[in-house]
């Protein structure tokens, strides 16, 4: 009896051990296929093309609608991120001072085409590298700031599209003067760091003259503007109205921008719709989402082996005119019918 407890015993040992040989080797064995997996995984990773992007405002995990745009439109054309394409963001938090060095980044790293959608991106990516493909949105015209040779044959290894939002100036300063007939006096309000508000700026400026408005500078410096003050400069100057001009800053701090405006009571007129979804009066310019689903389409044909000197840069399919009603009400303004008729978005 004792020798058959015995050879039970040992018998219950050995199938012990047995067991936790087989859990050992399973484990290894699993650890060994991940580990060839994620080597594999890494290789396609490699493999596939990668598209470098400064995103001009936020940090990393947030989101971008003309972002999402540009990713929309790639996946239209058949390139799906993590599929056969990836996108290298580098995120610049509205601070124009790092967008050089995240552009650095995107060249050291070998990316195969740099989207760069707003000046100080344009000028960094054109002086960090002649190699790599860059397709621009600028809202300032190309030729004119150097950017390219010609819009029908930019040569060099830049295209894309202007969305000449500076030719606008005329029209946003009219618009603004027909929801306010009385305007005499009028404020900008722009990021005097930023080379492209400084262009937009200088053609208010001839905009306010065509129209006999007196034009008062509401300049402010990042990364923290004093928008209270610059606002108390209105107030102060009697201004009537106020025009923002879009660039990262401005786009960093919409909300508190129009928050502000309210409470002085001055209408507003932006560059772009997403500035009236973020409480602006009314805003006039090229529809974002398309420009930067046209965006992809460029990058695309890149990725398939077109050159971007030959590439022509193109202009705008639509100008879109934002009205927010809610804000309108605030300030006890009435928007006249006719450009209501005319806008593309309404706020209730």
């Amino acid at each position: 009896m004792a020798c058959a407890a015995s050879r039970y015993k040992c018998s219950a040992i050995s199938a012990t051990i047995v067991k936790k040989l087989i859990s050992f080797i399973w484990t290894i064995g699993s650890i060994f296929v991940a580990l060839h997996c994620s080597a594999e995984a890494q290789q396609v990773a490699r493999n596939l093309p990668r598209i470098g992007i400064i995103v001009s405002t936020g940090a990393p995990g947030g989101s971008s609608p003309w972002l999402e745009s540009f990713r929309l439109g790639l996946q239209e054309l058949g390139y799906t991120e993590g599929k056969n394409v990836l996108i290298e963001r580098r995120y610049a938090d509205g601070r124009l001072d790092r967008i050089a060095g995240l552009v650095a980044e995107l060249v050291q790293e070998k990316v195969n085409v740099i989207l760069a959608p707003n000046n100080v991106a344009i000028r960094a990516a054109k002086e960090a590298t002649k190699a790599i493909p860059i397709v621009i949105v600028s809202s300032v015209d190309p030729v004119d700031a150097g950017y390219i040779n010609s819009f029908a044959r930019p040569g060099g290894n830049i295209t894309g599209l202007a969305n000449l939002g500076r030719d606008l100036s005329a029209k946003r300063v009219e618009l603004l003067k027909d929801v306010l007939p009385k305007l005499s006096r009028l404020g900008v309000l722009w990021d005097a760091d930023g080379p492209g508000p400084l262009i937009a700026f200088k053609e208010y400026e001839e905009a306010a003259r065509g129209f006999k408005l007196e034009l008062r500078s509401l300049e402010v410096r990042g990364p923290k503007p004093e928008l209270e003050k610059a606002f108390q400069t209105a107030q102060t100057g009697r201004v009537h109205g106020v025009i923002v001009v879009r660039n990262p800053l401005m786009s960093g701090h919409a909300r508190k921008v129009f928050e502000l405006a309210v409470r002085a009571r001055l209408p507003s007129m932006s560059e772009e719709g997403q500035y009236v979804d973020e409480g602006g009066l009314i805003s006039y310019g090229a529809n974002a989402a398309d420009l930067y689903r046209r965006a992809a389409e460029y990058v695309v044909e890149i990725l398939k082996g077109a050159k971007p000197g030959d590439l022509p840069v193109k202009l705008p399919a639509k100008f879109e005119i934002f009205v927010n009603l809610k804000t309108s009400q605030q300030l006890g303004l009435v928007i006249p019918q006719h450009i209501l008729v005319q806008a593309d978005k309404v706020i209730q």
